[in-house]
């Protein structure tokens, strides 16, 4: 946030399926002031919020945003009303219905990225500190590349990142695999999410399945996700040359170089998975994971975490012995 006495610039991170009120405001509230709020009751808060607005001109950007419910939007908005004129709040969403409720001065509507920029990030990705220059069918490659991704970022990304753990002798394997076909119930994951998740190692599938665990938009550290993993027994030590830790920093940074996992924007050192990426660890851990999401009234961040690490996974060793990538397993 850039601080000036008469401009705000605030972003405050995800909105996301849950549109709780109270948990928006105050993290909007906490952002402006530095200090954390303690007020029970969403009126004070709100009041609160309109006097650190009054006379000022912000930016508020609130992104993901699903709720459909005018009342819902009337309720948040309204200490915005009393900023300085020239103030802007920023919604992103996935959803035409909610931009037409918000009512927009003016909506943009994002289209796939060019051709040549899915070729950029896909690149960056899958070819840093390799020269593929002598590569015989570069041209060919760069043309099915784009087409399997779509010329969508998180697709170009996740290929790149299952690019880039995979021999040059193996890509037209991964192009032509019939997971690109699969259809039907899960249509909704990206074609390319389960194929990076069915080219995993057996002990990556157990800890990628684990992490349907995590609520959306949660974001961990490094060390606080490969902490449950070892108390969940996933971390295989083979001898006696690393620490056990260490090699779940190992797990952690192979799925971060998929793209499974991706810095969060409030920090390098904390970590997010993506929506998609959240369906599909959801999708393969099936009626094996049990999660309590929302369920309890989480006051703040800390509390979320208390709340994630104490719930617990059962069974998720199937994510490893299945080769069908979304058969159930009998419980």
């Amino acid at each position: 946030m850039i601080k000036h006495p008469n401009i705000l610039m605030q972003k405050h991170g995800f909105v996301s399926d849950e549109f709780d009120i109270m948990r928006i405001t105050k993290a909007i509230l906490e952002s402006i002031t530095w200090q954390p709020c303690d007020l029970k009751e969403l009126n004070q808060v709100q009041l609160k919020l309109s006097k650190e607005l009054a006379g000022k001109q912000f930016l508020i950007v609130l992104d993901d945003v699903w709720s459909e419910s005018y009342e819902d939007w009337n309720t948040l908005s309204s200490p915005f009303m009393d900023g300085a004129q020239g103030s802007k709040v920023i919604i992103t969403t996935r959803s035409t219905v909610v931009a037409q409720m918000m009512g927009t001065v003016d909506s943009h509507a994002l289209t796939c990225i060019s051709d040549d920029d899915c070729w950029l990030l896909f690149s960056r990705h899958a070819f840093e500190n390799r020269s593929i220059i002598a590569y015989p069918n570069l041209e060919t490659l760069r043309e099915r590349a784009i087409y399997r991704c779509g010329c969508l970022p998180l697709a170009a990304k996740t290929l790149g990142g299952l690019f880039r753990a995979k021999d040059a002798s193996e890509w037209d394997n991964l192009l032509n695999s019939k997971i690109w076909n699969l259809q039907g119930v899960d249509g909704d994951v990206l074609p390319v999410l389960r194929l990076s998740y069915y080219h995993l190692p057996s002990y990556l599938k157990r800890c990628f399945a684990y992490c349907a665990i995590l609520p959306k938009d949660y974001e961990f550290e490094e060390k606080e996700l490969v902490l449950l993993w070892m108390a969940e027994g996933l971390i295989q030590q083979t001898g006696n040359e690393k620490h056990m830790e260490d090699i779940g920093l190992e797990y952690f940074r192979d799925l971060s170089a998929r793209s499974l996992f991706q810095a969060s924007g409030d920090g390098e050192s904390q970590f997010v998975m993506h929506d998609l990426v959240n369906d599909l660890a959801q999708r393969v851990a099936g009626e094996t994971c049990f999660r309590l999401e929302d369920e309890l009234v989480l006051v703040n961040n800390s509390k979320r975490k208390e709340h994630v690490t104490l719930l617990t996974f059962e069974a998720i060793v199937m994510a490893s012995k299945d080769s069908n990538l979304f058969t159930r397993p009998t419980v």
